[in-house]
C-alpha cells in the first residue's frame, strides 16, 4: 500500500461508536475494476451489489425494525423493552442501561446516515431524555436497570460498560442533535467510567462469567473494557476535537495492540492483572468475539486516523482468528473461549457448543470492512462464509429478529445467564447498517475492490 493513496481515502472518514463512515477509495493495491457507467456485473456473496443492497434494506427496514415498532420501543416513557415475546409485545417492564445507551446509538445513527427521518429522531430524543431523566446517578455514573415507568430496580452495577454505552448514544444523539450537553455529558460519563476501572478495587464479575477461568476478579483489566472505549472516541473525536481524548484514545488502542496482544501464543488474551501484566491462568485464553470485534474497532479508529499499519495489523490478526476459530465441520464460528492448551474440563482451541450471533454480526463486518478497502480475496471469502452460515441458522422464521445463539450443529440454544425473551437490540442492526453503508459506497464506485492478496 501506498502511504499517499491511503491517507487520501481516509480524509473524508467520520464516525460511528466504533466505525466511522468510511470512505469510498479502496486502499492501494485495490484498484477498483472499471465497467460501464451507471452499471455494475460484479457479485459478491451470490448477487450483484444492487441484490445484495436490497436484501441488506428489506432485512434491516423491512423486518428487523419493523419488529422493535410492535413493543420493543416505549411509546408512553421512551427507551427501549429488550424482553419481548415472538410477536413483538413485552415480555418484562424492565429496562437495562446497556440496551438505553445501545438503542439510543442506533436510532441516531439510523437519523445521520440513512434520512435525518423525524421518526428515527423522535425515538431517539425519546430515549435520551429516559436515559437521562431516569437512569443518570450523576457525576457520570449510572444506574443499572428500572422499571418502564423510570422507577429503579438495580443501582450502580458491577461493571461500568453500561456508563459507557451511555456515553456512546449521547454522542451519537449528539450528532444528530447538536445539543452541546449531551456533548459534554457523553464526555463526563466516559471519564467518570475510566476513573472507576482505573480503581485496583474495581471489581467485574462479569469478567469471569463465560471464561470458566479461575480468576480473581479484583482490579483485573479486560479487552472489553478498551475496546468499547475505543468505539466511544471514535465516535467522539471525529466530531469533536479533544486533544486529552485523543491522548486517552492512543493509550487504549496501545494497550490493545501491545499489551493484550500475546506474542508468545499469537492470540488476544481478554484479562489481564491491572498492572497489565498477563494473568496467571489467562495468558493462554482468547474471548475470540471480543478479539474480533476489536480488531474491526481499531481499523474504524486506523481510517479516522489515517493510520495504514494499525488497519494492516488489525485486519491481519483478524483473519488468524478466523482460521483458528472456524468450525470446519460444521461450519460457523467457534466465537467464545480459545485455550491455546486443554485441560480436563477445557478442550484446547475453541469451544464450538455455543456459536453466538452477535460474534458473527462483527466477524461480518470486519471481513467487508477490509475487502472494501484493501480487494484481499480472504476477507471476501471469510465474509462470504460467514454471512451463508448467519442466514442458515441465525434467522427466525417471520421475525425479524434474530436468534441469539446456536448450538454446534446450528440449533436454537439458550445462553447461560442469558433471558430467553431477550431480544438484540445492537449487534444485528449495526452490522446491517454498516454493511449496508459499505455496498452502497461500492456501488457508488459502480466496482468491487481487487488486487488483493488471498
Amino acid at each position: 500500500m501506498h502511504r499517499r493513496d491511503f491517507l487520501r481515502a481516509g480524509a473524508a472518514a467520520a464516525t460511528v461508536i466504533g466505525a466511522p463512515l468510511l470512505p469510498g477509495s479502496p486502499l492501494p493495491g485495490a484498484e477498483p475494476e472499471r465497467g460501464t457507467p451507471g452499471k455494475t456485473s460484479h457479485h459478491l456473496a451470490g448477487m450483484t451489489l444492487e441484490q445484495l443492497r436490497d436484501d441488506y434494506q428489506e432485512r434491516l427496514f423491512g423486518q428487523y425494525l419493523p419488529f422493535w415498532e410492535k413493543g420493543g420501543i416505549d411509546r408512553q416513557h421512551g427507551g427501549f423493552r429488550c424482553e419481548l415475546n415472538d410477536d413483538g409485545s413485552p415480555a418484562s417492564d424492565e429496562k437495562f442501561i446497556w440496551y438505553q445507551g445501545r438503542g439510543v446509538w442506533i436510532y441516531s445513527f439510523l437519523c445521520n446516515e440513512f434520512s435525518h427521518d423525524r421518526r428515527w429522531l423522535e425515538i431517539a430524543r425519546q430515549g435520551r431524555d429516559f436515559l437521562v431523566k431516569h437512569m443518570y446517578a450523576g457525576g457520570g455514573k449510572w444506574y443499572e436497570k428500572v422499571h418502564s415507568d423510570g422507577t429503579l430496580i438495580e443501582g450502580l452495577g458491577e461493571n461500568v460498560y453500561g456508563w459507557l454505552f451511555a456515553a456512546a448514544g449521547l454522542a451519537e444523539y449528539y450528532r444528530a442533535a447538536n445539543q452541546a450537553e449531551d456533548l459534554d455529558l457523553a464526555k463526563t460519563s466516559l471519564r467518570s467510567a475510566l476513573r472507576a476501572y482505573d480503581d485496583p478495587g474495581y471489581t467485574d464479575t462479569h469478567t469471569t462469567q463465560y471464561t470458566g477461568l479461575d480468576l480473581d476478579a479484583r482490579g483485573l483489566r479486560s479487552q472489553g473494557h478498551s475496546m468499547v472505549t475505543i468505539a466511544v472516541l471514535t465516535g467522539l473525536l471525529a466530531q469533536h476535537a479533544d486533544p486529552a481524548l485523543e491522548d486517552l484514545q492512543r493509550r487504549h488502542v496501545a494497550l490493545v495492540l501491545s499489551k493484550f496482544w500475546n506474542p508468545q501464543y499469537r492470540i488476544v488474551n481478554e484479562y489481564l492483572r491491572h498492572d497489565f501484566s498477563r494473568a496467571p491462568g489467562a495468558e493462554a485464553h482468547m474471548l475470540t468475539g471480543h478479539a474480533i470485534e476489536t480488531l474491526w474497532l481499531l481499523m474504524a479508529e486506523a481510517r479516522r486516523r489515517q493510520d495504514e499499519h494499525l488497519f494492516e495489523t488489525a485486519a491481519g490478526r483478524v483473519h488468524r482468528f478466523l482460521e483458528m476459530c472456524w468450525d470446519y465441520i460444521f461450519d460457523g464460528l467457534g466465537d467464545g473461549n480459545f485455550h491455546v492448551f486443554g485441560t480436563k474440563t477445557q478442550p484446547r482451541g475453541p469451544e464450538y457448543d455455543v456459536k453466538t450471533m452477535w460474534a458473527h454480526c462483527e466477524a461480518m463486518v470486519a471481513c467487508l470492512m477490509v475487502f472494501e478497502h484493501t480487494g484481499a480475496a480472504w476477507a471476501r471469502q471469510w465474509y462470504e462464509r460467514l454471512r451463508a452460515y448467519t442466514l442458515k441458522v441465525m434467522p427466525v422464521a417471520g421475525l425479524g429478529v434474530w436468534r441469539q445463539a446456536v448450538d454446534r450443529q446450528g440449533k436454537d440454544l439458550k445462553r447461560v445467564g442469558v433471558s430467553t425473551k431477550r431480544k438484540d437490540n445492537f449487534h444485528q442492526a449495526r452490522y446491517l447498517m454498516l454493511d449496508l453503508l459499505c455496498v452502497k459506497r461500492m456501488l457508488a464506485r459502480n466496482s468491487l475492490p481487487t488486487g488483493g492478496a488471498s
